[in-house]
């Protein structure tokens, strides 16, 4: 399919039909005081971060997150609502070679080579969908997964992706397997 001269494949057509959806559903998610469809500026050099199972918004008083990149540690602690960008974070190589793991409570999301754009100013919401799923999640290559982790990156200066995990039910009781964080 051609976009102004640009052609794009199956799945970089998923993807952004997914992120734009994502976007307008992540209302249960919006922080408080904001309109629909707008999120506040979270401050320079910072990434606000939000949680929600199923359609409903998660609270997380403090959340850990660990991110590394090619055997350096970006990130490692726990914080309340967002965090500061770090500084090592700017010299990334442009890959997809990020390595993110968030736990909140007794929720654990665990996304592997995520863009370095990740990085950037802004918002991660992050959550787990299960069937039926949210609208935005209703497509054929969800139809046989027991759940959908997600992470949508959404700069406020650029635009964003995301980076999803499913676990087929047909392998969801199967440990180890691919439906289990090691």
């Amino acid at each position: 399919m051609g976009l102004g001269g640009i052609v794009l494949t199956r799945h970089q057509i998923v993807l952004v039909a997914l992120f734009f959806g994502f976007l307008s559903a992540a209302g249960g998610q919006r922080p408080p005081g904001t309109q629909e469809g707008v999120s506040p500026d979270p401050g320079p050099n910072r990434i606000e971060v939000r949680f929600a199972i199923g359609e409903k918004a998660r609270t997380c008083d403090r959340f850990h997150l660990i991110a590394r990149s090619e055997g350096q540690t970006l990130i490692d602690g726990d914080f309340h609502e967002g965090f500061q960008i770090p500084s090592q974070a700017k010299a990334l190589p442009h890959k997809d070679s990020v390595d993110i793991d968030v736990q909140c409570g007794d929720s654990h999301w665990h996304f592997q080579n995520v863009g370095e754009r990740a990085f950037l100013k802004g918002w991660w919401w992050i959550g787990t969908d299960y069937p039926p799923y949210q609208e935005r999640l209703r497509d054929p290559q969800f139809q046989k997964d027991a759940w959908v982790k997600y992470l949508i990156i959404a700069p406020t200066d650029d635009s964003g992706f995301i980076v999803y995990r499913a676990c087929p039910l047909e392998l969801q009781g199967q440990k180890p397997g691919p439906c289990y964080i090691e």
